[in-house]
């Protein structure tokens, strides 16, 4: 409130006037609550002897700026254009860092999921190939296993069994590795006594 402090407020509106004691230990901002609420034509600072010390009209357009607070200044980029660089610089870096992880870690996921598609795909064919194989052996498996038997000899002939148990057994034994010369001895000698 500025100086010399009132004592009471007149408060006039409609031709009515009121007066508000202002006291001692007074909260200004509970003050222009009880004044706002009265909404009053005009305000009239009294001192103890009931002296105008100002006037004023609310419904008069007031200055707000003086309570405005200033805006944010900025500081202003230096006209060096050696710090301009470095501002242009700055702001460069900030872009890759922001494009790193926003767009390369996507791309890098991206990645990462088509590979998974791939390798799935891959495993799926692996296990098609698989079971087909396995059929066509086991169909060949029977195959021969019937054109043996319609090819088996029907006659009762004990040689011609036994050379044919001989013949079958030769072929499923496995080879054997063939028989090698003695190894060299390693005593460290040339193999003279």
């Amino acid at each position: 409130m500025k100086h010399p402090r009132p004592s009471s407020l007149r408060l006039s509106s409609a031709g009515e006037s009121r007066i508000l004691a202002v006291p001692a230990k007074v909260v200004w901002a509970e003050l222009a609550s009880s004044v706002a609420a009265l909404a009053p034509e005009l305000i009239e600072a009294l001192d103890n002897s009931g002296t105008i010390l100002r006037l004023v009209q609310p419904s008069a357009a007031i200055d707000d700026s003086e309570f405005e607070p200033e805006p944010a200044r900025t500081a202003p980029i230096s006209r060096d254009p050696s710090v301009a660089n470095m501002h242009a610089i700055a702001e460069i870096i900030a872009g890759a860092y922001r494009h790193s992880t926003e767009i390369a870690f996507a791309r890098m996921v991206d990645l990462f999921e088509a590979v998974n598609r791939r390798s799935e795909s891959l495993e799926r064919s692996l296990d098609l190939t698989h079971n087909m194989l396995r059929k066509a052996y086991e169909s060949h498996a029977e195959a021969v296993m019937d054109a043996a038997a319609d090819a088996a000899p029907t006659s009762t002939d004990p040689m011609a069994q036994m050379m044919q148990s001989f013949v079958s057994g030769a072929m499923t034994q496995k080879p054997r590795p063939p028989v090698s010369a003695a190894p060299p001895p390693t005593n460290g000698s040339n193999g003279k006594s």
